[in-house]
């Protein structure tokens, strides 16, 4: 998707460039200090699941993964949501912690 100001046309940012800036700005790093995604997921896969379709945009859908110490979650929407984990959680800690996120996702609440 793009946009026209003054005869100049912008490119909406990628689903995968809106995940790597939500995570700079959730950890205060910079964009390229955060470690290259496709560690985690492939971006261009990312990019084609949530992009809009030749009628309309994407309106379904979710995605959940970690990535560089944060747990993110896109949206059909485009909703990019991010969160910093606890890295010095145990690992039985670690499974409650899943379980009760599960639980609260399913409600709708945040």
């Amino acid at each position: 998707m793009s946009q026209s100001v003054r005869g100049e046309t912008f490119e909406e940012p990628s689903t995968s460039q809106r995940v790597i800036t939500a995570v700079a700005e959730a950890t205060g790093n910079d964009p390229t200090e955060v470690g290259p995604l496709y560690h985690v997921v492939d971006p261009d896969a990312l990019d084609r699941l949530f992009a809009p379709t030749p009628t309309n945009g994407r309106t379904g859908g979710r995605i959940e993964f970690t990535f560089a110490g944060c747990d993110v979650v896109v949206r059909g929407g485009g909703a990019v949501e991010v969160t910093e984990t606890d890295g010095a959680v145990e690992a039985g800690d670690a499974a409650d912690a899943e379980a009760t996120r599960s639980r609260t996702d399913v409600g709708g609440a945040q």
